[in-house]
């Protein structure tokens, strides 16, 4: 076995091996690391390595195999670590230069079932000034580069994540999503993301708004199912987190989609500004459904409103976020972030409240819409990659800080929680990744899942790897 099939082993392969002793955890993450090595020089996925503590774990999980003993699950499969996931006496900065000497005294959930399975982390990786855009880069860790087109953003906040994952430098990453930031970077990279329902995976943030969800970024959707089983789950410390227990994603990976009534919509009822690509290659692979069976029909489906009472939440997060709690380092933070949360200053509390009264009919029209449709299908993205050192496409109008225009299908989904995922649709003609999201009705988080792998089964995108 070369180290290049080391690099793009399924992580569900790797789990396998190591149980059946062909495959050494230690072999396995120094091939990580070796790539890590060879790429990151360029691409920048990772802020903080974290190699003395995923050789020391991987020996140790070495041990335990020849013993025959396994921690879990993941035993012997390295990970990368979203920077805004708390990792005991590493680093957190959340790509923010206030935050460059915090060092986390506990372990976030997520990190805490990682561990407990057995997967070995292999550092930090890179997200933007308190994960606030849907883009990659800050003052603190520089710029962070798509392996597809070096000139493009990867997408945010997890994009580091992300690109550890689409480069061969890891098989599996956590990331956030708070409007799309699991799903834009899948989108852009070419690999799979997955937005649970809100709660699935317990967080430790106040979270007021209820926006951020946690979530795996993995090549393949039997990867993330596996994480799935891994990380979800009730915890008291998490207000929101689901009481119920988690379903077996994987045991209802493979059930086929015959019967099934999944919509398409190419706008929401009120995205007007889609590339030409994007469209194109969204709908045929939304047409590929039929192949599976599946009812492919339009969706009439209206949730004007949604984004911008998104995006006005969203505000109001990084407001508390800058404004109150980093208010004396302004001139720190990335400018268009601090743009962002001072919109939210002329926002009383009652215009605040309000727009989650004008939400609740927004939310029962696609509560009415899941009756009669299992699915929901739409362009992940309405856009390609963004060029680096840009906050929005060329031909979208300038702003000081509103990036969520050119992602207005995935915060809609954030604000009402739903299941969501990007799955690698294809290719543009400069080779660029297009990402087609997959919706659920709340909860139906294995249904996501269902309906990805068996898109996967017609439409494989294992093959399609970025240029060296």
């Amino acid at each position: 076995m070369t180290a290049t099939d080391l690099h793009w082993m399924d992580a569900s392969e790797i789990a396998a091996r190591v149980r059946d002793k062909t495959l050494s955890p230690v072999e396995v993450t120094e091939a990580c690391i070796a790539r890590i090595e060879q790429r990151d020089g360029e691409l920048n996925a990772f802020c903080l390595p974290m190699f003395d503590i995923a050789r020391d774990k991987a020996k140790q999980a070495e041990a335990a195999q020849m013993r025959g003993e396994f921690w879990g699950p993941l035993h012997g499969v390295p990970y990368a670590i979203k920077d805004s996931d708390d990792y005991k006496g590493q680093l957190t900065t959340v790509g923010s230069l206030p935050n460059k000497g915090h060092v986390a005294t506990g372990f976030s959930p997520i990190i805490e079932r990682m561990e407990r399975a057995g997967a070995i982390p292999l550092g930090k990786t890179t997200t933007p000034d308190m994960a606030w855009i849907g883009l990659t880069y800050s003052e603190l860790h520089g710029m962070t580069h798509n392996p597809w087109d070096k000139s493009r953003n990867p997408g945010g906040s997890s994009g580091g994540s992300a690109v550890a994952v689409a480069a061969g430098m890891a098989p599996l990453a956590t990331g956030t999503d708070g409007a799309g930031s699991i799903r834009i970077p899948a989108s852009f990279c070419g690999i799979y993301g997955l937005k649970p329902s809100h709660g699935r995976i317990p967080l430790m943030l106040p979270n007021t708004n209820q926006h951020t969800h946690y979530g795996p970024l993995t090549r393949s959707v039997t990867d993330a199912a596996l994480m799935m089983e891994v990380c979800s789950g009730p915890d008291d410390r998490d207000l929101y987190s689901l009481e119920c227990p988690s379903p077996k994603y994987l045991e209802s990976l493979d059930k086929p989609l015959k019967g099934m009534r999944v919509g398409w919509s190419a706008d929401l009822g009120f995205v007007d500004k889609i590339d030409p690509e994007v469209l194109a290659t969204c709908e045929a692979a939304a047409q590929r459904f039929a192949d599976l069976g599946a009812e492919v029909v339009p969706a009439d489906l209206d949730l004007s409103g949604s984004m911008e009472i998104a995006k006005r939440n969203w505000q109001a997060i990084m407001s508390a976020i800058v404004n109150h709690r980093l208010g004396d380092h302004l001139d720190a933070l990335d400018p268009a972030l601090v743009a962002c949360a001072r919109g939210a200053l002329t926002q009383t509390s009652g215009e605040f409240l309000f727009d989650k009264v004008n939400a609740f009919p927004i939310y029962q029209r696609l509560v009415g819409w899941f009756e009669q449709h299992d699915l929901l299908l739409t362009p992940a993205v309405a856009c390609l990659p963004v060029t680096n050192g840009r906050l929005l496409p060329e031909d979208y109008p300038e702003h000081d800080w509103d990036w969520m225009e050119w992602a207005p299908f995935s915060s809609p989904f954030n604000l009402f929680h739903n299941p969501a995922a990007s799955v690698p649709a294809g290719l543009s003609e400069a080779g660029l990744p297009i990402g087609l999201q997959i919706v659920g009705p709340r909860h139906a988080d294995a249904l996501v899942l269902q309906a990805s792998r068996a898109y996967e089964r017609v439409a494989p995108w294992a093959h399609q790897r970025p240029p060296e």
